[in-house]
């Protein structure tokens, strides 16, 4: 294996010393201009406000709002004032009935003043600043009263800048700036050019074997997994296969290196990530029919540029058989549970039959609740052929009973064993969550009209789950972040069950349409389609 060129990790070190001087640059530069405008914004308001509390105190103001000085004296007055001061572009001046009696374009001279900002001045209030468009435009101003010799408010000056031209100040501050940092930049530059020059001749010296060892050590890591790997390039070319996913494939790891994918494993779909440039995880290779397998698949970049893609698989056969064993238990277990209660409440109607004298209504008790009972479970194993879905809608119809609420599997619905839209516990996960989440809405409503529909209907080219509930409905506030993991309406540490939904689904490319309305209900829709469902296949 050969080492790096020299001028490759010059490169290198070049652009990365390149960009920690440009970040460093940037930071201070757009901290330094920040506070820099800040000042320049406080001076300019200290500017504004001192002279319009000078102006108001002066006597010709006074008194050319009294009428005892021309308005020309006032006019040729304050336009010279405009002309000598370079941080002021217009004053104004009104009466109290915000009639301009001074303005620099004198045609508006005696026009009503159109703002509303000059309001706090005509009220005695002292000096302040305002943003407001103005007879000439718009203007950051500052507004003071003017007041007479017996304490009277007879009118009002404003004193301001255009706001052109305060963004006219902002441009050439920012430009200053921007020369400065150009120039920092071209001197870091030159010092990390410099810098990485000295450490490219540090590393002649550097044994290329130590790569060499570093590399193998990596190979030998990834072969000690129990996760398989594949790893293939732009070309869909296999180039890495560790020995886990050597075993899982049934390929000669040595053989197939360099080949293309497509002819030592034809019904992969991993070169989809080459087209899409997106993960996808949990893709379940039922192309394998011994094993369970599940991987995930990556696209591999390089410079910003798709390069490859890698899928990492894990063999699930044995944690699938597991889960499937302890899923069924536990709903057996919740089955045998709400069973029991069901038991013991029947047993004290049969016990009070038979205290009260009934016996014959005893025997007609026992033998009508045997037949319900019978009708019921019947009709769902007869429907559900997937033990574990069965075992949990008996389980959970019986739960509902308990409570009082009523649950009833749609007369149409049908779900074949070993469906090969899901597996057994995502069809626990989905159903199992949205029917504990309306058993307890309803248990906790004051409706004397609680039921759940359970709809489950498998067809060639769809699947489609529903759980319908005659609750109080969703609250609107809480539709958009309900399948959000910790959002719930019950409490902390609630707010998983949703989100598990949401997961299953997702990782299956299924689809979630929610309907819900006050008073009525709340419907679930989860929706399979066969033209999207292949695609998580391997």
């Amino acid at each position: 294996m050969s080492t790096p060129s020299g001028a490759s990790i010059r490169t290198q070190l070049t652009r990365m010393n390149f960009i920690v001087v440009i970040v460093s640059i940037v930071l201070s530069t757009a901290g330094t201009l920040y506070f820099t405008l800040r000042s320049s914004q406080a001076t300019l308001d200290s500017t504004l406000l001192n002279s319009a509390s000078i102006l108001s105190q002066m006597d010709l103001l006074q008194d050319a709002l009294e009428g005892t000085r021309s308005p020309e004296e006032l006019a040729d007055f304050l336009d010279h004032a405009i002309q000598e001061t370079e941080d002021i572009d217009i004053i104004l001046v009104g009466d109290t009935q915000s009639n301009l009696l001074y303005v620099p374009n004198h045609d508006l001279m005696g026009t009503p003043y159109s703002g509303t900002a000059q309001a706090d001045a005509l009220n005695g209030a002292t000096p302040y600043t305002s943003d407001e468009a103005g007879p000439m435009g718009s203007e950051h101003s500052a507004y003071a009263p003017i007041w007479n010799d017996e304490g009277t408010v007879i009118g009002f000056v404003i004193v301001g800048v255009y706001f052109r031209s305060m963004a006219q100040l902002t441009f050439h501050t920012v430009l200053s700036f921007l020369v400065v940092g150009a120039a920092a930049t071209v001197v870091g530059s030159m010092l990390a050019l410099r810098l990485s020059n000295r450490i490219k001749r540090s590393l002649m010296g550097y044994e290329p074997d130590a790569f060499v060892h570093q590399f193998h050590q990596r190979e030998d890591i990834l072969d000690a997994l129990e996760e398989g790997i594949l790893a293939i390039d732009q070309s869909q070319n296999v180039i890495f296969l560790n020995t886990a996913a050597a075993d899982m494939l049934s390929l000669d790891r040595d053989a197939v290196l360099g080949q293309p994918l497509a002819s030592i494993y034809p019904r992969s779909t991993l070169a989809r990530i080459l087209r899409t440039g997106q993960p996808e995880y949990n893709v379940s290779m039922n192309s394998l029919k011994d094993v369970q397998v599940l991987a995930d698949r990556l696209p591999l970049y390089e410079n910003g540029k798709l390069n490859g893609a890698v899928s990492i698989f894990r063999n699930r056969t044995e944690l699938a058989r597991m889960a499937d064993d302890l899923t069924g238990v536990r709903h057996m277990v919740d089955a045998m549970r709400a069973y029991t209660h069901e038991f013991m409440n029947k047993l004290h109607v049969i016990l009070g039959l038979l205290q009260i004298g009934e016996p014959e209504k005893a025997q007609q008790y026992i033998m009508d609740t045997t037949q319900i009972h019978r009708e019921a479970v019947s009709r769902i194993m007869n429907q559900l052929h997937e033990p574990s879905v069965a075992a949990l809608l008996v389980g959970k119809t019986s739960r509902a009973n308990e409570l009082g609420i009523r649950l009833t599997l749609d007369l149409d619905s049908y779900l074949r064993e070993e469906s090969d839209w899901l597996p057994p516990d995502a069809y626990v996960t989905i159903l199992g969550n949205l029917i504990e989440n309306a058993i307890e809405v309803l248990n906790q409503s004051r409706s004397t009209n609680k039921e759940i529909f359970v709809s489950i209907r498998e067809n060639p080219d769809n699947l489609l789950l529903c759980v319908e509930d005659t609750g109080p409905g969703i609250p609107a506030v809480l539709r958009r972040t309900m399948f959000q993991r910790g959002i719930s309406t019950k409490g902390r540490h609630r707010g998983t069950g949703l989100s598990l939904v949401q997961e299953v689904v997702d990782a299956y490319h299924g689809e979630i349409r929610v309907e819900s309305e006050s008073g009525v209900g709340t419907s679930f829709f989860i929706s399979f389609c066969r033209e999207e469902f292949p695609a998580k296949k391997e």
